[in-house]
């Protein structure tokens, strides 16, 4: 856990905690269907948390999954997240076809729209 503060236009970081992975039992998003920042890690104790946006809370979940899936093979649970945005392939098969979606596509044309006006 990094504890941020600014001083003047200098931004600095201070380690307050650490952790392994191969100690986290679960995590716990608290509300699937809500737009919260906030979840639990299961450790020996659990530690509530706040992410800075509730897109931040899921790709840490993932990025805490997909380093798991590569280097423990452990199986720990991840509860009360949206499945859909857990899986990076699965946002493309969601059925509502939401925010997210639109927004890739929009960033890809932006970008191919980019590239087409860049000289060579």
């Amino acid at each position: 856990m990094v504890k941020h503060w600014r001083v003047d236009r200098e931004e600095k970081y201070e380690i307050v905690e650490k952790w392994f992975l191969k100690d986290l039992e679960m995590i716990d998003g608290k509300e699937a269907d809500t737009d919260n920042p906030y979840f639990d890690m299961h450790f020996h104790k659990v530690y509530n948390m706040e992410a800075y946006s509730c897109a931040s809370k899921y790709t840490f979940a993932r990025t805490l999954s997909k380093l798991n899936a590569m280097y423990l093979k452990k199986d720990f649970k991840i509860v009360n997240f949206d499945d859909t945005y857990l899986n990076d392939d699965s946002i493309w098969s969601s059925s509502n076809r939401d925010f997210v979606v639109v927004m890739k596509v929009c960033f890809y044309a932006f970008s191919l729209l980019c590239l087409s006006l860049c000289r060579l």
